[in-house]
């Protein structure tokens, strides 16, 4: 007996791959922001340097920050998984061990 199906295993994964990207592009925005701010404040470059650097910037953190999101949307899918998993197994145990090892019997005879 499966948990859950493959269908709502690949609906949690696509799920999970969503959030990553829309989380990640929102730090990637945040940091090209902040990249384009240091460029030009900082370290004074031109205008053109400095939405490079911006776009560099934000294009970079947001694939790292994609990455760090998708592994721990799917760490947080599996530890899920597991515990399901766990007190099926911990739900089937109890009903052989109330029905099936235990001298009192549910059935009268």
């Amino acid at each position: 007996m499966s948990v859950i199906s493959d269908q709502q295993h690949l609906d949690a994964l696509a799920r999970a791959k969503k959030e990553a990207r829309k989380d990640g592009a929102f730090a990637g925005l945040s940091a090209a922001l902040a990249g384009g701010i240091i460029g030009s404040k900082l370290f004074r470059f031109s205008r053109y340097t400095t939405l490079f650097c911006g776009a560099l910037t934000g294009v970079l953190a947001g694939h790292q920050f994609t990455q760090g999101f998708m592994s721990s949307n799917l760490a947080k899918l599996e530890a899920e998984a597991a515990h399901m998993r766990k007190s099926a197994l911990q739900q089937q145990s109890e009903g052989l061990s109330i029905y099936g090892t235990t001298t009192e019997s549910p059935i009268v005879q």
